[in-house]
């Protein structure tokens, strides 16, 4: 049995995969943070973390989230997931490669007592990313 917690991120994940971000960005608080420290990026409202997750789709439009796996910790939630698709898109400075990606993710969210997310961390492997798609030399 799922915790309503767990719900409430495999739902976000679910929206987001179908770019539903109105669904998807009610995961959080109106007042959250949500850090991605595989790109160095803070949000602290749901605008910000609507934006955040569309620009995922600008790099890959075909992105979808897979293999996902969801741990029920109480106030917190664990999800383990990839993200795959090719770069369609830039990616920052990088111009689309035109690259199929694959993508291991791990996160973390805290749920306040009004079933929302008031924190959040995501953590990918971006150097991977960038390798992967060509943009950087292999080691």
């Amino acid at each position: 049995m799922s915790s309503k917690h767990v719900e409430a991120v495999r739902s976000a994940h679910q929206a987001f995969t179908a770019q539903d971000f109105d669904r998807a960005q009610r995961l959080v608080a109106a007042t959250t943070q949500v850090t991605d420290h595989g790109r160095g990026q803070s949000m602290g409202t749901r605008a910000e973390f609507r934006s955040w997750m569309e620009s995922f789709y600008e790099m890959s439009s075909d992105m979808q989230l897979v293999d996902t796996r969801y741990i029920d910790a109480g106030e917190w939630v664990v999800a383990q997931f990839r993200a795959v698709g090719t770069q369609d898109g830039p990616m920052g400075p990088f111009p689309a490669s035109g690259k199929p990606y694959s993508l291991d993710i791990c996160e973390l969210w805290h749920f306040n007592g009004d079933g929302e997310a008031d924190e959040g961390h995501n953590y990918s492997d971006g150097l991977g990313l960038a390798m992967q798609l060509g943009h950087l030399p292999q080691p």
